[in-house]
């Protein structure tokens, strides 16, 4: 039986963006609101903790696979 010995994260704050996913791609990082800008405008998909929340209801998560597929497709390889 094979152990799982990676972890892939389907959603992740910014924050965490930032920290673990986003430095394998671009360096430096944009700012935070750069970053939610750029991911409105290419459509992320986006999740609220509490979605029943009009405003500050929680940590605003985003699909991982689709941060992750944006910055390959813009990574030009010769």
């Amino acid at each position: 039986m094979q152990t799982i010995t990676t972890q892939t994260a389907r959603l992740a704050t910014l924050d965490r963006l930032r920290e673990k996913t986003l430095p394998n791609f671009i360096d430096p990082i944009p700012s935070d609101e750069a970053l939610r800008s750029l991911f409105d405008k290419e459509n992320i998909p986006r999740f609220k903790a509490n979605p029943t929340a009009k405003r500050g209801g929680g940590p605003v998560f985003y699909s991982v696979a689709a941060v992750e597929k944006l910055f390959r497709s813009r990574i030009t390889t010769n």
